[in-house]
């Protein structure tokens, strides 16, 4: 679980300051919740389906979503589970059980 966390927060330093240099047009961090996302990723079986809020990639990342998967989410590339056509930052896998991220704009 130590691993997971240390793993996110590099993940997230990484790509926060991929998005403050204009390489990525949006990212934000789970600073501070790793534990609560990685924990109750623990808890529960690969069946169980996720339906997630955009700072909870360490549930992904506990049930196998690889950076390079992250990666290419974020910068919305060919090898992107979405192709490019989803947000930076939502995430979804439907191998992992994980319901695509969204975010409802007032």
């Amino acid at each position: 679980m130590y691993t997971s966390m240390v793993t996110l927060q590099m993940m997230d330093t990484i790509f926060y300051e991929a998005q403050r240099q204009g390489r990525i047009s949006f990212y934000m961090t789970s600073t501070g919740e790793e534990a609560i996302s990685i924990a109750a990723a623990a808890a529960l079986t690969a069946d169980d389906i996720i339906l997630p809020q955009y700072r909870e990639p360490g549930i992904l990342l506990w049930r196998g979503f690889t950076i390079e998967e992250f990666a290419s989410q974020c910068f919305g590339n060919k090898d992107d589970c979405g192709k490019g056509r989803q947000m930076s930052n939502h995430y979804g896998s439907k191998k992992l059980n994980f319901v695509t991220i969204s975010s409802p704009i007032a």
